[in-house]
């Protein structure tokens, strides 16, 4: 089972509503568009990612068809699916998706505050490192880094820092607030 959710837990590149980018040239692909966690919990989920980090619902759908149970290789499912986004662009959305009654039977996610092999992170931008991980401790995130400078650099009047902890499922994710160069 836990080989399933491993290879469920994660689906990138799924085609999306508005028009996608082409592809670069010198390559196959095109930036990720979209990370997609299968969740046993949405609103848990969002309660993090909407609430907390401030992300918008992209979209919101409810699947009920062969089509989305051939490409889940299922049979009879449900999916509701949201997407939420920072900023407005075909690249960068997280879905956090429930898959119907087969989120009843995951087992819970371990909370770890050490990351492993195996383990996958999302990494997100922001401007308030400090303001956003007391959000985090307050709502009971298990907390794996408080923010930390990951390198000294002399060039930097402030330094870049990180923090990360794990969302509802079991997932890393990763604040990176950038440094602030000295003045030339």
């Amino acid at each position: 089972m836990k080989a399933l959710l491993i290879v469920v837990g994660l689906v990138f590149a799924v085609s999306s509503a508005r028009a996608e980018a082409p592809v670069p040239a010198g390559f196959k692909i095109t930036p990720m568009n979209r990370a997609t966690i299968f969740v046993r919990d949405q609103e848990a989920s969002l309660k993090l990612y909407r609430d907390i980090l401030g992300m918008r619902v992209w979209f919101n759908n409810f699947w009920d068809n062969d089509g989305i149970n051939a490409i889940m290789n299922t049979k009879g499912l449900t999916l509701k699916a949201i997407a939420v986004e920072s900023g407005d662009s075909v690249f960068g959305k997280l879905g956090i998706y429930e898959l119907g009654k087969e989120a009843e039977k995951a087992p819970k996610p371990e909370q770890s505050t050490v990351t492993k092999t195996g383990d996958f992170a999302i990494v997100f931008g922001t401007n308030d490192i400090d303001a956003l991980t007391a959000k985090i401790k307050a709502a009971g995130y298990p907390i794996v880094s408080p923010p930390v400078v990951l390198k000294e650099n002399p060039d930097m009047e402030v330094p870049g820092r990180e923090m990360m902890f794990r969302d509802p499922d079991g997932v890393l994710v990763n604040l990176v607030q950038p440094g602030v160069p000295k003045k030339k």
